[in-house]
């Protein structure tokens, strides 16, 4: 008689196999895992600082439409100005339109202002990533 209640040792030698093959394919997932959540918190950190820029404008818009922040020109905030985002830079180009439906370049009278923000961003693995939005603001009638 033979007896049936245990384990070889091929046996225990091929469950050891494909446990450490799974647990190598976990692993390599998790690395990318992690690297893919990384790269989704930089676009949402730098989108709310975009964000963030553009309510500033619309607020100033809102309170005084001949504030000198609203002037025609380009701010350029280098990597470490911006305050609790050192790894992050910002440009915002602020453009005088007027024309019907603000299509034009402001010849003489302003009837709207065109606010594009643009936040880089740099990632562990070296490349830089850009984030833009942009809006178009009108003085209260």
């Amino acid at each position: 008689m033979r007896d049936t209640g245990g384990l070889s040792l091929v046996e225990i030698l091929v469950a050891t196999c494909v446990l450490s093959v799974g647990l190598v394919a976990v692993a390599s997932g998790l690395r990318y895992a992690v690297g893919a959540v990384e790269s989704g918190r930089n676009e949402t950190t730098a989108i709310v600082l975009a964000e963030e820029r553009l309510e500033l404008f619309r607020g100033v818009a809102l309170d005084s439409w001949d504030s000198p922040l609203l002037a025609a020109g380009v701010t350029r905030e280098g990597y470490g100005a911006i305050s609790a985002a050192p790894r992050f830079r910002r440009e915002t180009t602020v453009v005088d339109r007027g024309g019907a439906g603000c299509a034009e370049g402001a010849a003489s009278a302003v009837t709207c202002k065109t606010i594009r923000v643009a936040v880089a961003y740099r990632e562990a693995s070296g490349g830089e990533w850009r984030v833009e939005l942009s809006t178009v603001l009108a003085p209260r009638p």
